[in-house]
């Protein structure tokens, strides 16, 4: 669509608003923007997006300290070879230069594959995010999110920069010993070659552990609050109910008009087949659209900030929210706009602690209708409480007003049918069709709404889940491969212990007892960082804290057996070896 269409679109609509208020004059200034410009979606997207960022470079901090021990490693097994170059009169930083050379042609091959293989698969993440991201129009939008030129600089410089990082300790590591031992070293010391190096490398499993449990716990919470919400009971009734949305006064509808078109689009829709009920509200229950009042209650001086619901009299039976105390509106009260309320349990509570909520009165401005009055409002109903505007939250302050003719104009309809959700929604559109082919309605199922809040929860925790299992399975190779390096680096120290009379089972717990030291120092360090980093989870976990038991005890025994499993396959081996070949193993 075109700026000048768009300009012309909006013009109209703009006349419309001028006719139905006069002495109005409505100005248009438009302005390119991207999709990301709309506050809900930048919110979204770069929420979404920030947590999935920050999991990523944890998984990359697994995978250098996974790279940098095995350099380390393979410096270890050239000693001999750099401490000759040292001794000929091989500068030490000339050295430092090769293997930092050797690190960056690593890294570039593993950055070049990983570009290859996200450039492919960009094309299947981006469906799976649309298919879980229920916004209103989002899948009809054309994403575009092919690398250009910036994204591949940056991996390019990503992949320098830790190529340089994490292959510098190795090289400093490697030059930095003593020329005479190294030349003359052939493995036979008690320690062999495997203390060398052994506090770095155990520093890096440790840092691989504990960046893998800050991942694994957070993805646990997540995937526990997913599940949470995905069986939770919101309150309210949502099966069988159906949706029709639309905003009247952009139509160019008088207050007259509307009133008009609402009542016989109810009698129409009433008519449809399977249809055995019609209500209104001004805002359908979490449909991320919220509205507000300052009220002060009667004996009190500061005002509070409620949020509201205009509904008409069966809304509460359609949904199935049962009056714990008092009545609901009735149709005298919703035509005479009567200044009456009903407010939720958690609201009775807290405004009127131990006392009858009926009958007594909050006053101040509702923002409804077009004109604006400070009035004294009584209560003359309890609801129970339900999730109706947050997902989660059943505590703020919250009541209802009678949805009077001057609210016609802004209300929506709910629909309660026992057919099928399809023809009832066809329906709908082709009653609101032949009362006005130009007016624009959203018809969808109230269930639809509900997933729109699970929506962010299932892509993080989806996402967290993929790449903790991948920074779990880089830890337990690097563990593996540190255990089995230091023990083929000890064979003689073994042989020597066994013939001095140990026996398998010492040789095996002594290798795990210093395989597992690191992985314990790393998991508890990783359980206190996410026990601070878990907090900013919170907005996105449901129905548990962020400090849930269940995931700070369930996620460090898992990962503690996984590197338990890891150090024992190598140790096993190793207390198995025939002391005598071991003695003559160089």
């Amino acid at each position: 669509v075109s700026m000048e269409e768009v300009r012309a679109d909006l013009g109209v609509i703009a006349g419309r608003i001028d006719q139905q208020y006069p002495g109005r004059t409505t100005t248009l200034a438009i302005h390119r923007a991207t999709f990301l410009g709309r506050p809900e979606e930048r919110s979204l997207v770069l929420g979404v997006g920030a947590v999935v960022l920050e999991a990523v470079g944890l998984v990359l901090l697994v995978a250098c300290a996974n790279v940098a021990n095995l350099l380390l490693a393979r410096a270890s097994a050239r000693q001999k070879e750099i401490a000759i170059r040292l001794s000929i009169g091989g500068s030490r930083w000339r050295i430092v230069r090769q293997l930092l050379t050797e690190s960056l042609l690593i890294a570039f091959l593993g950055g070049t594959l990983g570009s290859i293989v996200a450039f492919w698969s960009v094309e299947g993440i981006v469906p799976f995010v649309l298919a879980h991201l229920p916004m209103p129009g989002a899948s009809r939008l054309a994403w575009n999110v092919s690398p250009d030129l910036h994204v591949w600089g940056y991996s390019l410089a990503l992949t320098a920069l830790t190529g340089i990082v994490f292959g510098l300790a190795p090289a400093l590591h490697a030059t930095r010993q003593d020329l005479g031992s190294a030349i003359k070293s052939d493995g036979a010391g008690l320690m062999g070659k495997a203390a060398r190096g052994g506090m770095l490398r155990s520093t890096l499993v440790g840092v691989q552990i504990a960046v893998c449990m800050v991942l694994l716990i957070a993805a646990g919470l997540l995937m526990r609050g997913l599940y949470l919400a995905q069986t939770v009971d919101p309150g309210f009734e949502m099966k069988g109910i159906t949706q029709a949305q639309f905003d009247l006064p952009s139509q160019g509808y008088s207050a007259e008009k509307a009133r008009a078109f609402q009542r016989e689009l109810m009698a129409r829709v009433a008519a449809l087949p399977g249809v055995d009920d019609v209500e209104e509200a001004r805002v359908t229950p979490l449909s991320h659209s919220f509205l507000g009042a300052g009220l002060t209650p009667a004996g009190e001086t500061e005002s509070r900030q409620f949020e509201f619901n205009v509904v008409s009299p069966g809304y509460f039976a359609m949904l199935g929210m049962p009056m714990v105390r008092g009545r609901t509106f009735t149709e005298a009260e919703t035509q005479s706009d009567a200044s009456v309320l009903v407010v939720t349990e958690s609201t009775a509570r807290k405004l009127w602690p131990g006392q009858d909520a009926l009958g007594k009165t909050l006053r101040g401005v509702v923002p409804t209708g077009l004109q604006w009055e400070k009035k004294v409002y009584q209560v003359v109903g309890v609801v129970r409480d339900s999730q109706a505007s947050h997902l989660g939250q059943t505590d703020g302050l919250f009541f209802y007003m009678p949805a009077g003719p001057e609210e016609q104009d802004r209300l929506q309809l709910l629909v309660h049918s026992k057919g099928g959700d399809v023809a009832t929604i066809n329906g709908i559109r082709e009653a609101a069709r032949a009362l006005d082919p130009n007016l624009i309605v959203g018809v969808s199922k109230l269930a639809d709404n509900l997933e729109a809040w699970r929506a962010p929860s299932r892509i993080v925790a989806g996402l967290s889940g993929v790449l903790g299992a991948l920074a779990l399975l880089l830890a337990a190779i690097g563990v593996h491969g540190v255990v089995s390096y230091g023990v083929s680096q000890r064979i003689r120290e073994i042989g020597i212990r066994m013939t001095l009379g140990a026996d398998g089972r010492d040789v095996m717990r002594l290798l795990l007892r210093q395989a597992l030291r690191p992985v314990v120092v790393g998991a508890l360090v990783g359980g206190i960082a996410c026990a601070a980093v878990s907090q900013a989870l919170s907005d996105a976990l449901y129905g548990i804290g962020s400090h849930d038991p269940i995931a700070f005890i369930g996620v460090p025994v898992f990962l503690l057996g996984v590197a338990f499993l890891a150090s024992y396959l190598p140790a096993r081996r190793a207390s198995r070896v025939d002391p005598m070949e071991a003695l003559r193993y160089e």
